[in-house]
């Protein structure tokens, strides 16, 4: 853990927000004010920049996590397709951001999640509901928990 990365000491004060971990990954919901019900991250908790620097062992496992953890929402969500976005210049610590993509809010497809995101950051559009970001962690919990029943890394 790196001290003065924000995705490495974002984890303890926002426990309640995880939804499923192991001992090299955390699913946790976007922290309030969340911009859409349902955007989790994908971290590593080893604090390394990005894909690239994965060994063998964690590529290979994230590349299983990412899809239990997308198909776990996609699932949870209702919704046909789940977004997953990796930059890694705000906060140099591999995560990937797992987004349902719910037709109906034509404000989020494709790049418009970003600016979506950004809005309600500058307060322009209203966060997700809290409650409901409480029961979304939940279901997804449960459907990632399925998904990776048996798992050799959970």
């Amino acid at each position: 853990m790196a001290p003065e990365c924000s995705v490495c000491t974002a984890h303890v004060p926002h426990a309640q927000l995880v939804a499923w971990e192991s001992a090299r990954w955390i699913l946790r919901h976007h922290p309030h004010p969340a911009p859409l019900c349902g955007w989790f991250l994908l971290c590593s908790r080893r604090h390394l920049a990005s894909v690239a620097d994965l060994n063998a062992e964690e590529e290979r496992e994230f590349a299983q996590v990412l899809g239990a953890c997308m198909r776990a929402l996609r699932t949870a969500a209702e919704v046909p397709r789940v977004y997953v976005l990796m930059f890694g210049e705000g906060a140099p610590h591999l995560h990937a951001h797992i987004i349902p993509r719910d037709p109906a809010c034509e404000g989020t497809r494709a790049w418009a999640v970003a600016d979506w995101y950004r809005a309600v950051e500058r307060g322009e559009r209203a966060p997700a509901d809290v409650s409901a970001v409480d029961r979304m962690i939940a279901v997804v919990r449960g459907r990632v928990t399925d998904e990776l029943v048996g798992w050799r890394g959970a």
